[in-house]
């Protein structure tokens, strides 16, 4: 529920500036810890919150009463109402919001803004009201954990190269491991998302809520330990590919067994993302910015008749380089080209498709993002059931 100022009784929203609850009313500013709730819980172990539901997506939110619900973060549907009030179970934790709204406005707009195949609509679309504060559930994890590899690499024998094959075991403790405690969310996304400081970290106080939306998690304790155990293999193959030496290439992990051990309970935090959340062609769009480091995630649509006619400009030049490099050896003009001249051609056709094949790699990667950014791809619109 809303905390409202000691002096003149107007609404507090927490400002990741100065790290306090600030009324906009009569200026006066607390820090979080200083202040009462009179209508939090006695009941330590949970808090109360406003759901809102969207129709659209199913996704739910919950929001102090300072914090109006437009429209739905996830998808950008406007068509999200009150659905309830509900108990939730409080976190061990929060990271507070260092990054301003205006200050992840400016983060987008320098990654973005510049580049001239953005749509000039999505430049103007770029503005506090689309940008929303969530807190996003995750979980640390204290972990004991066994792996078992199956490698295959590449080894230089004189000319060619032939393909071995290694085993690698071992085991490693691991210590804080974040896990992203929402469905909703993808877990590429969040990955990309990190790192989040614990340094930075508090304990939870819902007055950091006031002015932001935030979401529960939705994990059962199955549904975490596969996600602990998948992301430990993760970042164990790669410690186990990057252990080979210089002479072994295109190293890759075969197959595996692991299995882990979580002791100790899980902390569950809240971490501080922004959601800009827009719709582009009848397409929803979310760009998202870590709300303590400022990392941006995602991309943005491109004006695709520019961007095609550019790859088709450098393609033709390239066969026009082909066709008269090639062409004059076959009509026979290689003895009236001096040898500075054909290394020059040959160089610049080298760079050319240099060029060519980073931009084809360079594209790849951008339509994965952008396939992350539509939300689609991003969110899982699974419908949270209540108990």
């Amino acid at each position: 529920m809303a905390v409202l100022c000691k002096n003149c009784a107007g609404k507090l929203i927490f400002n990741p500036a100065s790290q306090k609850l600030e009324c906009n009313t009569c200026g006066s500013s607390y820090r979080p810890q200083d202040v009462e709730d009179i209508y939090a819980s006695s009941d330590t172990k949970f808090y109360d919150t406003r759901v809102y539901t969207c129709s659209h997506c199913g996704a739910e939110v919950i929001t102090s009463d300072t914090e109006s619900s437009t429209f739905c973060v996830y998808c950008g549907n406007p068509a999200i109402v009150f659905s309830r009030v509900s108990r939730e179970y409080r976190p061990d934790g929060i990271i507070p919001f260092k990054i301003t709204k205006q200050q992840a406005i400016e983060n987008i707009r320098t990654k973005f803004l510049k580049n001239p195949i953005i749509p000039r609509e999505i430049k103007n679309k770029l503005t506090a009201e689309n940008l929303r504060g969530i807190y996003v559930p995750y979980w640390l994890i204290n972990a004991d954990f066994t792996e078992a590899d199956w490698i295959k690499g590449k080894v230089k024998k004189g000319k060619s190269s032939e393909t071995r094959y290694y085993s690698r075991a071992g085991e490693i403790s691991f210590k804080n491991v974040p896990i992203d405690g929402s469905r909703i969310l993808n877990d590429d996304t969040s990955r990309k998302l990190e790192p989040f400081y614990l340094e930075d970290s508090t304990e939870f106080d819902e007055d950091y809520l006031n002015g932001f939306y935030s979401n529960t998690t939705d994990l059962s304790y199955y549904d975490l330990r596969r996600s602990a155990a998948d992301r430990c293999h993760s970042l164990y193959a790669e410690a186990v590919v990057k252990s080979f030496d210089w002479g072994v290439k295109d190293v890759k992990v075969v197959d595996s067994v692991y299995h882990i051990d979580i002791h100790d309970d899980p902390l569950y935090m809240m971490m501080p993302v922004w959601f800009f959340t827009f719709k582009h062609d009848g397409k929803p769009y979310t760009v998202l910015v870590n709300g303590q480091t400022g990392k941006v995630v995602g991309t943005l649509p491109w004006l695709n008749k520019r961007i095609w006619a550019v790859a088709i400009t450098v393609f033709l030049v390239i066969l026009a380089f082909i066709g008269f490099f090639f062409g004059g050896i076959a009509f026979g003009f290689r003895k009236h080209i001096n040898t500075f001249y054909m290394h020059g051609i040959a160089g610049l056709l080298a760079t050319s498709m240099l060029c060519f094949t980073t931009g084809t790699v360079g594209l790849k990667r951008i339509f994965k993002n952008l396939r992350l950014t539509q939300s689609e791809a991003i969110f899982r619109f699974v419908k949270k059931r209540q108990e």
